[in-house]
């Protein structure tokens, strides 16, 4: 047990020392010492280990006050390549990031998944293509990450249940891993882009974060000083699927008058096609500046059911931020201008004042920058080095 617990700190404190340079390089030895609270000599043994295999550099700056180089140590950029790929219901994005979180590569597919098997065939194929193009090699890949709407059991990577695919118990990462070979990882794409929204717009004040996604479904997820709260199997934010008229349309999840049946892209245009064939959102939007009443009542009731939403995550989450985003926010300002002044006179008195209210700032990278994040942590979190420290 003993042996165990001491392997287990070293561990932690590899991965310390290279989250402290991640986030805070150039930084001497002197200074992780003192930061991480270790031996000068503990802190350099691991300094040298990172330098050994490559994960860092050493670079030389005027030390204040004394006019001489010191040395200090700054990631080595493209030692690590994080890859994160959305699976959008009409597209497929991937993204390569480097070991400091910048995109190197960010391409866009048009692609429409029906078939499990066949989608994981194109995204090998694109990841292969991106990877020897780029002069990638395989040491520098620290994994992939898939972010898709739905129940996900992200420590499996098994598709619980996703709605928007009609997707049911399928092992996605297990399935892109024969493929690729390659660590694969599988998450919810809200909760993802919620990560990345949190990590890339810092606001240290701000502790707890909520975003709520209107588009081809409607969740929230939850972000707490830096860390996705799941719940138990990773379902927490389900928000679409809570039951708001028990006598109400059908879901795909099984159940009746589910909240995103009100909101969702795909069920405003069924409704609206009852009246008169419409194509897209902005269609819709269209006929209800036109003053049809059908188009208008649509839209009324879909604006308010979304201020509804955020009303009621706001008071069961208590967050200091509340971000939303999704297609209908994204890509249509009228709806989103709306929804935002419906909030005005639908969120409850006592919070009202409580939290800011933003839209995404992290757009159509969002999903994709945080999968790679979440591979990046990981990666982080379970490095082994092949000397002693």
């Amino acid at each position: 047990m003993k042996i165990k617990n001491q392997d287990f700190l070293k561990k932690e404190n590899q991965s310390l020392v290279l989250e402290i340079i991640l986030n805070q390089g150039p930084i001497s030895r002197a200074e992780i010492a003192k930061r991480t609270m270790m031996s000068p000599t503990s802190a350099s043994r691991i300094v040298a280990s990172l330098l050994e295999v490559e994960l860092i550099r050493e670079v030389n700056l005027i030390s204040d006050g004394i006019g001489r180089k010191a040395t200090y140590f700054v990631p080595n950029e493209n030692s690590v390549i994080s890859i994160g790929v959305e699976i959008d219901q009409n597209a497929i994005r991937i993204g390569f990031m480097n070991f400091v979180g910048n995109l190197v590569v960010l391409e866009h597919f048009n692609y429409q998944p029906v078939d499990p098997g066949e989608t994981i065939q194109y995204i090998t194929n694109k990841i292969r293509n991106i990877i020897n193009r780029e002069n990638i090699t395989f040491e520098q890949i620290a994994g992939i990450c898939l972010g898709l709407p739905g129940l996900i059991q992200n420590e499996t990577g098994m598709i619980k249940l996703s709605a928007q695919f009609n997707w049911k118990q399928v092992p996605l990462g297990e399935m892109l891993e024969e493929k690729i070979g390659f660590q694969v990882f599988v998450d919810n794409e809200l909760k993802l882009k919620a990560l990345a929204e949190y990590i890339t717009n810092p606001e240290p004040e701000k502790e707890n974060m909520a975003m709520i996604g209107f588009g081809s479904g409607v969740g929230s997820a939850l972000v707490t000083k830096g860390d996705i709260y799941r719940g138990e199997g990773n379902f927490s934010g389900e928000i679409g699927h809570t039951i708001v008229d028990p006598y109400g349309i059908y879901c795909p999840c099984g159940n009746f008058g589910c909240l995103q049946t009100y909101i969702a892209e795909k069920f405003l245009l069924a409704e609206a096609s009852k009246t008169k064939s419409i194509e897209n959102i902005q269609e819709l939007i269209s006929e209800s500046e036109n003053k049809e009443k059908w188009a208008i009542n649509i839209l009324d009731k879909a604006i308010t059911y979304a201020a509804i939403t955020i009303n009621n995550v706001v008071c069961v989450y208590n967050p200091d931020t509340v971000v939303l985003s999704g297609s209908l926010i994204e890509n249509y300002p009228v709806i989103k201008e709306r929804i935002l002044e419906k909030c005005k006179n639908q969120i409850w008195t006592p919070v009202n004042n409580t939290f800011e209210l933003r839209t995404t700032k992290t757009g159509v990278e969002g999903v994709v920058v945080g999968a790679a994040i979440s591979v990046q942590r990981h990666f982080i979190k379970n490095i082994q080095f092949n000397r002693e420290v």
